[in-house]
């Protein structure tokens, strides 16, 4: 047993099975000098002057506990990296250039197809902990730099295997639906995931992701693949709007998926169809900031229109950061997110946007996924910047080194 004594704070989103949106986004649950007992992996009593005399002690004085971080967008398995293209974006080359150029996605699937599945392993699981000291306590990965059957299989492999070396939980994303190979026609590669591809991953992940958006899958390319990943029991989520809006936002509820990513160029009409569609909008700050765009997503406008969203890094050798804290700062100074409204999108409703109801705030009978932060005030996670703040880590109920 753990017990968490004497917190300065205790922070967190009120209970929910539904993700929090418009005014409740913000609407925290904060206590002071509060102790919390955890037994196995489970909250079991959040009070004062809590006595379990077998219990290991974390002395929480002048600290603040909040839920563990959810990253429900990540493309974290991956080899090589891309850290010349920075100086083609600051020469002016844009996204879709750099990619037309032979850069961009393809270039990582080919770093990542020549790589042996132990250096994917090795390159991965530096990142992967990473997120995890940074207080990232579950994270969704994709596919999607394999773009042939057997990188994808590995890709999700490697996933599956980060998520058994006792740190953050794994969520797995197939994510072949990326990018178009240069060797075979669309046609042909959009039969190959749904004939071949599919068949083989459906055991090795849970929900289907599709980049849709101009240079990439059309709307029509998107609803086949994504309602053939329904058949086989994968749920759907889309990269939607984040350089032209071609409908991608509209197909999302379409198609019932979980959530819609990016959402950068979206309207408001699109917003309220996702919100009664039960869709979460998931935004990346990073995103823009590693394209040196200053257009972001406007999240002020999906709060007053009730859309629920979450936050994620999108971890990927062009938005390359592992650090939930760090998309929060830039979720409040760059889309004008409060920093309560922050810290929910990063953990109650994150962890709904992975279907997990069982974390993502801290009450009694929830999964046991804390972080103990060296802050006076949880605003600290945003308004001091730069620097990590997570002191301890608590997992499924285990302290993690």
């Amino acid at each position: 047993m753990l017990l968490i004594k004497n917190a300065r704070q205790v922070v967190s989103p009120h209970p929910s099975e539904v993700p929090l949106s418009g005014e409740r986004l913000g609407d925290l649950n904060i206590l002071s000098k509060t102790d919390i007992a955890i037994e196995d992996e489970t909250i079991v009593e959040i009070g004062h002057n809590l006595d379990y005399p077998d219990a290991i002690i974390l002395d929480a004085s002048d600290m603040v506990v909040v839920p563990g971080f959810v990253d429900p967008h990540t493309h974290m398995v991956f080899a090589g990296s891309r850290e010349h293209e920075l100086m083609w974006k600051l020469e002016g080359k844009s996204y879709q250039d750099i990619l037309a150029e032979g850069g961009g996605i393809m270039r990582t699937v080919n770093e990542t197809r020549a790589a042996s599945e132990d250096e994917l392993k090795e390159q991965s699981l530096k990142r992967f902990r990473q997120a995890v000291k940074h207080g990232t306590t579950t994270i969704e990965i994709k596919s999607g730099y394999g773009l042939d059957l057997d990188t994808e299989i590995r890709q999700l492999q490697v996933a599956k295997w980060l998520g058994e070396q006792g740190l953050a939980e794994v969520v797995s994303t197939f994510m072949g639906a990326h990018a178009f190979p240069s060797d075979v026609s669309r046609e042909q590669y959009i039969s190959l995931i749904i004939d071949e591809v599919l068949p083989a991953v459906k055991d090795l992940a849970e929900f289907c992701d599709v980049f849709c958006e101009k240079g990439a899958f059309s709307v029509e390319e998107s609803r086949v693949i994504l309602e053939a990943a329904k058949n086989f029991g994968l749920q759907p989520r889309i990269h939607a709007d984040e350089f032209d809006n071609i409908g991608a936002g509209d197909l999302a509820a379409e198609v019932k998926a979980i959530s819609a990513d990016h959402l950068v160029v979206s309207t408001k009409e699109t917003f309220r169809t996702l919100k009664n569609a039960g869709c979460i909008g998931i935004l990346l700050p990073g995103t823009p900031l590693s394209t040196l765009s200053d257009e972001f997503a406007n999240a002020r406008k999906m709060v007053a229109s009730n859309l629920p969203i979450a936050l994620a890094t999108d971890c990927n050798p062009n938005c390359y950061t592992e650090s939930m804290q760090f998309i929060q700062q830039l979720a409040v100074f760059r889309m004008g997110l409060t920093p309560a409204e922050a810290l929910t999108a990063s953990t109650l409703n994150a962890a709904l946007a992975l279907g997990r109801k069982d974390r993502g705030c801290i009450s009694e009978g929830k999964r046991a996924d804390l972080l103990i932060m060296n802050i006076p005030d949880y605003q600290h996670i945003v308004y001091h910047f730069g620097i990590n703040h997570v002191k301890n880590i608590i997992i499924g109920g285990k302290l993690i080194d």
